[in-house]
């Protein structure tokens, strides 16, 4: 499907299909190997060959969307809360690359329900960002503990980063929308 077509189709689509289609997104890019889940990231971009940094080849104004899909950015290290952020920043293109780097402490922004740029916590609940991102971090990462421990360490002890985060974007395209620890296949 062509970007414009998929953009309008995300503009349309309820908070629940826009979910769905941001999970689809996020395997999507592992697949094709732009996303590189790493537990104790945010967005880590993986510059081309000839980029060094976000602050030399790109204008702070410039879309971070087009950055990707030009490939400038190649690719990038994503824990869960990332890859879902890329994701909705490449179905509506409302990122650049200060937000980007306003935006760089997102645990933060989510905890005290600031707005994000691309509207990512305006399509997912701020409950369900934490649940998504301790489930992916095993507890560890910006929002700490969760009440089902047992589950928590048992999933996050069983799978490497790569298939935890494929199995939370499963989980939230299983659930129309909705991650749900419970119906993990551990």
């Amino acid at each position: 499907m062509k970007t414009n077509q998929l953009n309008e189709e995300f503009k349309k689509a309820t908070k629940a299909q826009k979910r769905v289609m941001i999970a689809k997104d996020v395997l999507a890019q592992i697949k094709a190997k732009r996303y590189f889940p790493e537990s104790g990231e945010w967005v880590k971009p993986l510059w081309s060959d000839d980029q060094k940094s976000i602050d030399i080849k790109l204008d702070p104004n410039s879309s971070i969307k087009d950055a990707f899909k030009s490939k400038a950015i190649n690719s990038c290290q994503v824990c869960a809360l990332g890859g879902l952020f890329m994701s909705c920043t490449n179905l509506n293109n409302n990122t650049t690359v200060q937000d980007m780097k306003t935006e760089y402490y997102l645990g933060e922004v989510v905890q005290d329900n600031d707005k994000i740029s691309n509207g990512l916590n305006r399509i997912f609940t701020q409950k369900q960002l934490m649940l998504i991102e301790i489930y992916f971090e095993g507890g560890e990462g910006y929002f700490k503990g969760y009440s089902d421990e047992n589950l928590l360490v048992t999933f996050f002890e069983s799978f490497n980063d790569d298939e935890r985060l494929k199995m939370i974007m499963q989980n939230i395209i299983d659930n129309n929308g909705t991650f749900k620890p419970s119906k993990l296949d551990i």
